[in-house]
């Protein structure tokens, strides 16, 4: 963004620019700088319909004057279309800056957001706590009811395999699990 005095001190060497627009065009070609100082108004509206923001329209087509320096226009057709093309190349350059330091932010201000779904220090001493007070529990059983517990819930096999395994009915394996579990909630 330009503030007051530099857009002065950019109107006043654009005055100057135009005086000595009038000597190049004695020596030949003017310098495409001195198009856009000549046409400036006309640029501007068209930059500021097409962005939509007079600040932007204003802070390109001084980029694009710094941009063109003493450039002359010996090989362009259209001086001052070229030069409003330079202007809106250069919001565009402008805008996908823009558009990739927003996103950059949002994403890291929405990574910044999320909870952290790993346990914490106390959850994970509370888990292993857990899970000794159900060792115990399960050391502590006799050894059929152990071997069925172990064989249904972690194992993963049928009641009908543990029940020919171990030699038992199906209600003696559901009686053996019913007090294996009872045992390990007690003593949890």
């Amino acid at each position: 963004m330009l503030d007051m005095n530099a857009w002065f001190c950019f109107e006043a060497s654009a005055v100057e620019d135009v005086e000595a627009t009038a000597a190049d065009a004695d020596r030949g070609t003017p310098a495409l700088r001195d198009v856009l100082v000549a046409n400036y108004g006309r640029l501007h509206q068209r930059l500021l319909r097409h962005l939509g923001d007079a600040d932007l329209a204003s802070d390109c087509l001084h980029d694009a004057w710094v941009r063109l320096g003493d450039a002359t226009h010996e090989a362009v057709r259209n001086p001052e279309a070229y030069v409003y093309r330079v202007a809106c190349n250069l919001a565009m350059d402008q805008l996908r800056r823009n558009r990739a330091a927003q996103y950059t932010s949002d994403a890291e201000a929405g990574i910044d957001g999320l909870p952290d779904p790993a346990p914490g220090p106390e959850l994970i001493a509370e888990a292993r706590s857990d899970v000794l007070a159900v060792d115990r529990a399960i050391q502590s059983l006799p050894r059929r009811h152990r071997a069925v517990l172990v064989a249904l819930r972690i194992d993963e096999m049928s009641r009908q395999e543990v029940a020919s395994r171990y030699r038992l009915s199906l209600r003696g394996v559901d009686t053996a699990l019913r007090h294996a579990l009872t045992c390990c909630n007690s003593m949890h």
